[in-house]
């Protein structure tokens, strides 16, 4: 059976963590206590909505602070495969910890908010990518249902992306609108 090895990068809340979340859920590696404690955090935060990144913040700072520190490996499997993911951190001071989660990856998946564009952060973590070597990239503009699906949006993100990675040594780039919370894809 092949493996896989791929990273999730980007900026502060673009949705890494729940991107992975949703993986893990939709491909049934979740036990079912770890979905009801994830369920009952939920409800305790005040979310009308399953807080899916839970299910990869390990660490109790990062539960509390809401944000992700260490890079933290998820595994899962298909009939077809197996994955490891490694959900890297998205904030300025944890970037080398990104790089230690890029450093095995096949592809590199970036993360953009849809509502923010490109920042700076992704910018970066698309250059380490391709410093790293990362044979394939996918950019992944991110949280689409909050802009209606606005395909202006998307084609405006996909442009400013794609022009920059010229200058990157990027030999497989994707480009795919998702929204990570819900499970929605189109592409």
């Amino acid at each position: 059976m092949d493996l896989l090895r791929f990273a999730t990068a980007g900026s502060v809340d673009d949705g890494k963590s729940t991107l992975i979340g949703r993986l893990l859920l939709d491909s049934k590696s979740i036990f079912e206590d770890q979905l009801e404690a994830v369920e009952a955090s939920s409800v305790s935060k005040g979310y009308d909505y399953t807080d899916l990144a839970l299910l990869t913040d390990g660490l109790r700072s990062e539960r509390e602070q809401g944000i992700t520190i260490d890079v933290a490996y998820r595994y899962f499997a298909t009939p077809s495969r197996k994955f490891i993911i490694a959900d890297t951190p998205g904030h300025i001071q944890y970037t080398r910890n990104m790089v230690t989660g890029a450093s095995t990856a096949d592809p590199g998946l970036v993360l953009v908010d849809a509502r923010r564009g490109l920042t700076e952060q992704s910018r970066r973590h698309a250059v380490l990518l391709s410093l790293l070597r990362v044979p394939h990239l996918v950019l992944a503009v991110n949280k689409m249902d909050l802009v209606d699906w606005d395909e202006a949006v998307y084609e405006k993100i996909h442009k400013e992306f794609t022009t920059f990675a010229t200058k990157l040594n990027i030999p497989d780039l994707e480009v795919i609108p998702i929204s990570a919370l819900p499970g929605v894809t189109t592409s």
